[in-house]
């Protein structure tokens, strides 16, 4: 809801401050005192349409902020949640209106496009009497409306699922279309790469160890020489080899060893050290005893890392990598043998996917047709009651053909989305005889604010627009009729917020808040101001809309019966 605003050099309003409250907010006043520039200002910071001629004399920008409550408005914080705007329970519009230049817009002191601004403005105001936030002049809230009627969310639900079941499948099948002529341009190559790569019995680890032979071959000599000296120092034919004198340190370490523990302790260490040593040397001239140098077996370990070389820069850098590249393309010529198989087994889930969205969407079309017949006769007898009997109103559905399309039915193929298969769309026919014509089109005032008045107190359960400005909705009725519409509006008020223009006592009598506009001149200048009524200056203002200026006791009293009349009517809601 619309708590505050605040207008300054905006046409007539100076400086003007204003806060509403929830339900029927009235303003009254006599033409041409600003009322309609009280609108056209919450218009503006709503994001609609601005000229520099509103600006006020002698100031060099207007502005204009408002704070609404938006705590339950879960499609308002979606829309501001994905343009990275933060939110919380309020949020604060502002919109300043240059002399020259182009006009910004700022929500919670942050700058938007005038655009977003126009987004935002869409999801909490209608105002009819004017061309901008009508939310029932777009045809695409049609279907919303009717699905709110109908209480069709969970047949809705079925249909989006089964919509994104069908395009999952279609998706799947047309990946592996595209899978398939790509796999089978490289058919043949895949079958020598496979051939190529079995072909050389690739071990794994292979080249690790042939690296390591590789190594030893090409360093034969060295390797023998240096095993050789080793052999010599630890056990051989020379007098004082480490074998002999370590042997001879290990008995003099005995014969310390009767004399302390601790000495002891390091014999045994000792011991163990001679034998780890003689190991070493015994490994070492098996080593060497083993070793040859063959010519021969190191031309074929490099012809072998030769081959497994070519094949790295083929198909990975390790032979881990050529095998897991080998699974691969064994599994994708396996699919390419088989693909025929699959493609079928993919075509027949779409066709089964479409058959029940198809199901679904039908299902869907006819609830939908089931609730605009109920709409269309709620309108009519609503319609009759604001003092429009002759209006036809008629809830028309297109389902439009496509060879592309996903919903079949009757041998045909239409369009089909997330929303089902219906194009839906309000028509009116304003008198007898006059074709139906949609209801964006029909002529505009007093007369489309009543139609609006009708259709938003039918669809008030399923609308989401929170706050509704009736702007010139009392044109052309008068009595009985002006007491329906009011008694129209006061029953739509209890689930939205209103804001209502009227020169009629009967529509004003309704209001929980009223506000008088009036336009006075200081210092040689014009300005409008705003008056909360009360008590007994709004009987005044009320009796004057009845008799006109001069306000007799008999006049006073029936505006205190019209008010107490209204106020009752509005308890028995």
């Amino acid at each position: 809801m619309l708590k505050s605003i605040f207008i300054k050099n905006f046409a007539l309003a100076h400086n003007l401050q204003l806060e509403f409250q929830k339900g029927l907010n009235i303003l009254t006043g006599e033409t041409g005192t600003g009322k309609s520039i009280l609108i056209g200002a919450i218009s503006a910071v709503l994001g609609g349409r601005v000229y520099s001629e509103i600006v006020r004399s002698g100031a060099d920008k207007a502005l204009v902020e408002a704070i609404f409550d938006i705590h339950s408005l879960s499609e308002l914080k979606n829309l501001l949640k994905e343009k990275g705007l933060e939110s919380n329970e309020e949020i604060f519009l502002r919109r300043e209106i240059p002399v020259k230049g182009t006009s910004r817009a700022f929500i919670n002191d942050i700058p938007i496009t005038i655009s977003t601004l126009a987004e935002i403005g869409d999801l909490l105001v209608d105002i009819h009497g004017q061309n901008e936030h009508q939310s029932l002049l777009r045809k695409e809230t049609h279907r919303y409306f009717i699905d709110g009627l109908g209480k069709l969310s969970a047949e809705l639900q079925g249909v989006n699922q089964a919509y994104l079941e069908v395009q999952r499948a279609k998706e799947a099948l047309q990946n592996l279309e595209i899978q398939s002529k790509m796999l089978a341009e490289k058919y043949e190559l895949y079958q020598f790469q496979i051939q190529e790569i079995k072909k050389s019995q690739l071990q794994n680890d292979e080249d690790v160890q042939l690296e390591n032979e590789r190594k030893i071959l090409i360093n034969a000599e060295k390797i023998y020489a240096l095993t050789t000296r080793f052999h010599e120092i630890t056990d051989g034919n020379k007098e004082n080899n480490l074998s002999e004198l370590m042997g001879s340190a290990q008995h003099l370490l005995l014969e310390l060893a009767e004399f302390s523990q601790e000495l002891k302790t390091i014999s045994q260490e000792f011991a163990s050290a001679k034998i780890v040593i003689e190991e070493a040397t015994r490994s070492v001239e098996e080593f060497q005893n083993q070793l040859e140098y063959n010519p021969k077996r190191l031309e074929e370990i490099e012809q072998r890392l030769a081959t497994i070389s070519v094949l790295k820069k083929k198909y990975g850098k390790t032979i881990q990598d050529i095998f897991h590249y080998l699974a691969t393309i064994e599994k994708e010529l396996f699919l390419q043998e088989n693909i025929d198989f699959e493609l079928d087994k993919y075509r027949k889930e779409l066709t089964e996917k479409i058959k029940i969205y198809g199901e679904q969407a039908l299902s869907l079309s006819r609830s939908r047709q089931a609730a605009a017949k109920k709409l269309e006769q709620q309108v009519i007898r609503l319609l009759k009651e604001i003092g429009m009997p002759k209006m036809r109103f008629r809830v028309d559905f297109l389902w439009l053909e496509s060879e592309h399309g996903i919903f079949q039915h009757q041998g045909k193929t239409y369009q089909g989305d997330e929303w089902g298969v219906d194009q839906i769309e309000f028509f009116i026919s304003p008198n007898p005889g006059e074709d139906f014509k949609p209801l964006a089109k029909i002529a505009s005032g007093g007369e489309i604010s009543r139609i609006m008045l009708a259709l938003k107190n039918i669809l008030a359960e399923s609308d989401r627009i929170p706050l509704l400005i009736f702007d010139e909705i009392d044109a052309g009725v008068s009595g009985q009729i002006a007491l329906a519409v009011g008694k129209s509006i006061q029953s739509l008020a209890q689930t939205h917020q209103i804001i209502c223009i009227t020169h009629l006592p009967q529509i004003a009598s309704f209001g929980k808040a009223h506000y008088q506009v009036e336009k006075y001149v200081d210092d040689g200048r014009t300005f409008t101001r705003v008056n909360v009524l009360a008590g007994e200056n709004r009987v005044k203002e009320i009796a004057g809309l009845m008799g006109g200026k001069k306000l007799s006791e008999e006049i006073l009293q029936s505006a205190r019966q019209l008010i107490k009349e209204a106020a009752e009517q509005g308890a028995g809601d």
